[in-house]
This record gives structure tokens, C-alpha cells and sequence, in this order.
């Protein structure tokens, strides 16, 4: 992507602001990095800094995250994607009553799978797999090609003792995930616990010798 003089030193400005955030929400008006107030973000920069909040999230700066998010949604109330991001910046942050209050809001309004997926991990976060499992299914039945999803509806499956369900989910997710050393453990586990035992070498084979082993041990060990 091409970026222009503009957007470049927004961008900047924003990484700055990042560094010196200490996590702390911003106040007043945007500066960039010569001092001065910041013109209003284009759409295309907009799209820029939500793609940057969201590598916030992966990386671990979840509070700083939530601080620009919070800046973002003055200027964009009710966007789906930047709550989306809020969600789960705040799921990260363990603040579970304000992520479950945003999904709720998203759920309100339609937005799937993204909030049925959000009132899964709030659960699964409260240890209430029984809750879990079915905001999981519906966001499978949105999101029906989603190894992750899949993979979460399919350990939620497992936590709550219906072994062969979720060797069913958790098929689709390893079939979408490859290699996936955490969606292949989850399926060794299903396959020993609903009778696919016969199954488990060819489940774990894709993986490097020594991570096979300690799946293997650890699906072996593995309880509810």
C-alpha cells in the first residue's frame, strides 16, 4: 500500500503516542509529533489505525489499545468492528462486565459471529463452560469455516463431557487449521475420550516428533 506524507506522519504520531501512553487515556485534542493539533483521520486512516489497535491487542498492549479505541469511538460511536476490538482488548484486561456488555450490545444489533464469540470467551473466562459452549455454537453456525471458533466451541464441547460432538467440531477445525498443535491436542482428547482411540497417530502425525509426544501425553492425562 502507497502511503502518503499525511498519512505517514499520523502514523508516527500515533506510535509515539503508543510509547508514551503508559496505558493511560488520552485528553484533549490529537498532536502529531511537530506539536501541532492533528487534522481528522481519513477512512483510509481510520482503517489504518484499527489494524494497528488490533496488532495492540496480539501483541499484549491491551490497556494502551482501549485508550485509543476510546478516542476512535468518540469520532465513530458504534462502529462494529472498533467495539469488536474493544471486546476483546477488554476480555484481555479482565475487565469481564465491560467486554460482556459490548458483546451484549453487538449481539443486539446482529453482529455476528463476533458477539456470540465474545459471550463465549466472557464464559469460558468465568470457568462456565455450560454457558459457553452454545454462544460458541452459534458463532460456528455464523462463522461455520473458522478454525478458531471451532476450536473453541469443540474445547468448550470437552469441558462439558460431550465427547462426540466435539470430536465432530473439532474435525472441521483440524481439517481448516493444518498443523495446529492446540486444535490437534483438543482432537486427540475428544478422539480418546469417544472412542476414536484408533484414531490418535494419524490426528498427531502432522505435528514435529517432539510436540506429538507431549500431545499425546498431555490428551492421555487430560480431564475435564
Amino acid at each position: 500500500m502507497i502511503v502518503s506524507r499525511r498519512m505517514a506522519g499520523l502514523l508516527v504520531g500515533l506510535a509515539a503516542a503508543l510509547g508514551a501512553s503508559g496505558c493511560k487515556s488520552m485528553s484533549g485534542p490529537a498532536m502529531n509529533v511537530s506539536g501541532e493539533q492533528a487534522q481528522t483521520p481519513t477512512a483510509q486512516e481510520d482503517q489504518v489505525f484499527l489494524a494497528l489497535i488490533r496488532g495492540m491487542n496480539e501483541k499484549g498492549q491491551s490497556q494502551a489499545a482501549l485508550a485509543f479505541l476510546d478516542d476512535y469511538l468518540k469520532r465513530h460511536p458504534g462502529n462494529a468492528e472498533a467495539l469488536t476490538l474493544q471486546g476483546e482488548a477488554l476480555l484481555r484486561t479482565n475487565q469481564l462486565d465491560k467486554a460482556e456488555q459490548v458483546y451484549l450490545a453487538l449481539d443486539r444489533r446482529r453482529i455476528q459471529p463476533a458477539a456470540a464469540f465474545g459471550l463465549g470467551q466472557v464464559r469460558a473466562q468465568y470457568n462456565d463452560w455450560k454457558g459457553a459452549a452454545p454462544q460458541y455454537a452459534r458463532a460456528a453456525q455464523t462463522a461455520p469455516t473458522d478454525p478458531r471458533v471451532l476450536n473453541n466451541y469443540g474445547f468448550a464441547l470437552l469441558k462439558t463431557g460431550d465427547f462426540a460432538t466435539a470430536y465432530d467440531v473439532l474435525s472441521r477445525a483440524a481439517q481448516l487449521a493444518g498443523e495446529n498443535s492446540q486444535v490437534r491436542t483438543n482432537l486427540a482428547i475428544a478422539a480418546l475420550n469417544s472412542g476414536h482411540d484408533d484414531k490418535v497417530t494419524a490426528i498427531l502425525s502432522p505435528l514435529p516428533a517432539g510436540e506429538r509426544d507431549a500431545a499425546l501425553a498431555f490428551a492421555r492425562s487430560w480431564k475435564p
